[in-house]
């Protein structure tokens, strides 16, 4: 699906399709524009890597965010999630495959955010959705709304 994504401006449509598969009805949800895919018709493809969690348990979310953010920078291009020494093997590869350069919680929202150059991995953005709902679920929180804001 990454190569097509790259080529294609159904990308978006079919991000949306996927991700809202990964909601659960009357638990946590994922809307559709969660790690979007922007642009198309003839302007550049990007993702937008920003989860937001909006429930009512603010200070679980936060806590949940901060234990997905070391798993997020483990998940590869494919959607692989690797132990944290299984990616720093791959890392020193003189081409490893891609990962996030960096992730941060911002607190006051609360929301994650990764540093991914725009690039589109859409499997690597569902993986990224299911780690965070099971920090979220460890963290306690049973209902919560996933989302991202635009940053266009």
């Amino acid at each position: 699906m990454t190569e097509a994504c790259l080529y294609s401006d159904e990308a978006a449509l079919w991000m949306r399709r996927a991700v809202v598969t990964e909601s659960e009805s009357g638990g946590i949800t994922v809307a559709p524009e969660a790690f979007g895919i922007l642009g198309g018709n003839g302007d550049a493809l990007v993702q937008n890597w920003e989860i937001v969690v909006e429930s009512d348990e603010p200070d679980r979310a936060v806590a949940a965010l901060t234990a997905a953010e070391p798993r997020l920078m483990c998940v590869f291009e494919d959607g692989r999630e690797l132990s944290p020494e299984e990616a720093e093997n791959l890392w020193d590869e003189v081409f490893p495959p891609y990962s996030p350069n960096y992730a941060a919680v911002d607190a006051t929202v609360p929301r994650i955010w990764m540093d991914c150059k725009d690039g589109i991995y859409p499997h690597m953005a569902r993986t990224a959705l299911r780690i965070v709902t099971d920090e979220l679920r460890k963290a306690g929180v049973r209902q919560a709304h996933l989302f991202s804001r635009s940053h266009r």
